[in-house]
């Protein structure tokens, strides 16, 4: 009997833990698009630069940041999203905090799982301050009303789900650290390479 009842508590953690890596909350909508510190946005521009943002979200002859470019994967083709500040097709609707969870967790405002040809494996090690200078640089680009195309992937890679199972293996998550052995412009360099640059 007593057997039977740490098997049922094992379970019940195990169908839990389940539940917690697979559901996000969706965060509520921004009201109004913030205002951002110059220096901040051109900080953000610097950064956008490092880690080519553009090319992946900008399709050939395409508005920057307009998405649709596509990523061709081993298992099929993922399409970058529009990340302009249109509140309907890009990230107008994002808070700091939404974009925050996207770079370091791979969960988009509505909590929906996103592949990581999004390299926030790479993003989750950035600083906070880093993060919000780019989202104060994409913020305050011109929107861009444009649909993203849906992924051109199997069946089940095409259930977002399973990237729970992914993240769980693969994504570690923590910011970066200085390598004590080498100079301030050294760890610079690394940084911008490891988080930034991807």
């Amino acid at each position: 009997m007593a057997n039977k009842r740490i098997a049922g508590i094992i379970a019940v953690l195990l169908i839990g833990s389940g539940c917690a890596a697979v559901w996000h909350p969706s965060i509520a909508p921004l009201a109004a698009r913030p205002a951002f510190p110059t220096e901040q946005i051109a900080r953000g521009a610097e950064l956008a630069a490092v880690g080519d943002c553009a090319v992946c979200h900008t399709v050939s002859q395409g508005r920057p940041y307009a998405g649709g470019r596509g990523v061709p994967t081993p298992f099929g083709t993922v399409y970058a999203t529009n990340i302009t500040p249109d509140p309907d097709t890009g990230i107008g609707q994002w808070s700091e905090a939404a974009f925050q969870r996207a770079m370091r967790d791979g969960i988009d405002r509505a909590g929906r799982h996103l592949y990581p040809v999004l390299p926030y494996p790479h993003f989750t090690r950035a600083s906070d301050d880093d993060i919000a200078a780019l989202y104060a640089f994409l913020m305050t680009r011109a929107p861009v009303h444009q649909t993203t195309r849906a992924n051109d992937l199997p069946f089940p890679l095409d259930n977002r789900v399973l990237l729970a199972g992914w993240n769980l293996l693969y994504l570690n998550t923590g910011p970066w650290h200085p390598d004590p052995a080498h100079d301030a412009d050294w760890n610079r360099g690394a940084y911008l390479i490891e988080a930034i640059g991807h």
